[in-house]
């Protein structure tokens, strides 16, 4: 059995969120539980598990469009590109194993200049976001306020989620979980096994792993720790709430809304698979991370946001929602590039995207999965890893070096 650890009060609320909530739920089978918490404990065999999350986890199927977004190609020879790190020069090869680099895509002018698959990965697997996929979360609830689903984002959450009143979350709007300030309290540590109290790793566990609970019944079980909108602090579990909120607001599943409106309309090529919590009625997407999709799909969305919310002539935002998502919010100070210490890195936060020097932006997940966009040099990177482990300060601080070297390499 696996060892895992929670502490009396915390489980007992699980407990009795489950007994409030509804039946009891079907018991995961501890092999397949194992291999769950293997596939996020430390990278074990990431360069093959990451591509085959659907056989681990429930998903659903959001199909693509009947007209396919077709990237041009223009290839460019590399072999010459050299990037300084930690006092030495290093290539593209060895950026690529030393990373531990799954899959690169680098869009230039919307133009595929590199393409590169590496451990038995190929155009048609489908990669894990991570939380890569918090960014494409945060597009739907962008069209869903483009199309008068919610009225602002200054909204509360609870009026979208009414298991969410008198909860942490009650008082926070869709703006504060938005930019990661709802003021619920959440630490984000990714040692699923860890003995100390962790309720990232407990949240995960009751809900993604075992089954045991939906998404949005943890998070209703979660604490306030700062009055909203005042604090940053990173927590899956907004992201959450917000695929909730993006269901209460349109009347829709929130993989019908977004295959209606943004993998169909953007000319995705692939159909994504969306990862479940279950496969309940009540079942809940997981928002904060759960897409499966091919390397040039990841692209594809990226370039979009390049584009200013149009996708192969086809508008998919309007210009000013992809400006406000991707720029730091003047209200709001500790939100500004340069406020947040991200392992040694001085970045900022805004709608889901990480916000760097240059009005450069990323997507961003745990073990290396990166869409990271730099408007200055109309360049879109993807750049999907399997690190050892969740997250490695120093390849962070390694793909940020070969991204700016890239841009430069690539510069008109």
């Amino acid at each position: 059995m696996m060892r895992k650890c929670y502490g009396a009060g915390r489980l007992a609320l699980a407990i009795a969120a489950v007994v409030a909530l509804g039946p009891a739920r079907a018991a995961v089978d501890d092999g397949l539980l194992e291999a769950r918490v293997a596939s996020f404990e430390n990278g074990i065999g990431a360069a093959v598990t990451f591509r085959n999350f659907h056989t681990l986890f429930h998903t659903e199927r959001v199909a693509a469009g009947p007209n396919p977004w077709v990237l041009e190609r223009a290839p460019v020879d590399l072999s010459a590109l050299r990037y300084e790190f930690d006092g030495a020069s290093y290539d593209l090869d060895h950026f690529l194993e030393h990373n531990r680099t799954n899959a690169l895509l680098v869009l230039k002018n919307g133009k595929i200049v590199q393409e590169i698959f590496r451990n038995g990965a190929d155009e048609e697997s489908r990669f894990i976001s991570f939380s890569v996929g918090k960014s494409l979360t945060s597009s739907l609830l962008g069209l869903a306020l483009a199309q008068g689903h919610l009225p602002s984002l200054d909204v509360p959450v609870t009026d979208y989620v009414s298991k969410l009143r008198g909860t942490g979350y009650d008082g926070a709007s869709v703006r504060d979980l938005m930019q990661m300030s709802s003021g619920v309290y959440m630490n984000e540590d990714y040692d699923i096994l860890s003995d100390e109290p962790n309720l990232f790793a407990e949240g995960i566990y009751q809900t993604w792993f075992t089954e045991a609970l939906r998404f949005s019944d943890f998070a209703a079980t979660l604490d306030r720790a700062a009055p909203s909108g005042t604090v940053f602090n990173y927590n899956t579990f907004d992201t959450q709430v917000l695929g909730s909120v993006l269901e209460g607001a349109t009347g829709q599943r929130f993989t019908d809304f977004l295959g209606e409106a943004l993998w169909g309309p953007l000319g995705m090529e692939s159909d994504l698979l969306m990862t479940m919590d279950s496969t309940g009625e009540d079942r809940e997407a997981l928002a904060g991370g759960g897409y499966l999709m091919t390397l040039r799909d990841f692209g594809r969305f990226g370039q979009m946001m390049l584009n200013g919310g149009v996708a192969d002539g086809r508008r998919i935002h309007p210009e000013a929602w992809v400006d406000e998502a991707t720029q730091a919010d003047p209200a709001r100070p500790f939100l500004q590039v340069g406020a947040i210490e991200d392992d040694g890195v001085r970045v900022g936060y805004q709608h889901q995207w990480w916000l760097f020097p240059k009005e450069d932006y990323a997507a961003e997940g745990v073990f290396g999965q990166y869409i990271y966009v730099m408007p200055r040099h109309k360049l879109v990177i993807v750049k999907l890893s399997y690190w050892e482990e969740a997250w490695v300060a120093e390849k962070a601080k390694e793909s940020l070096a070969f991204f700016n070297a890239l841009g430069e390499f690539l510069a008109d």
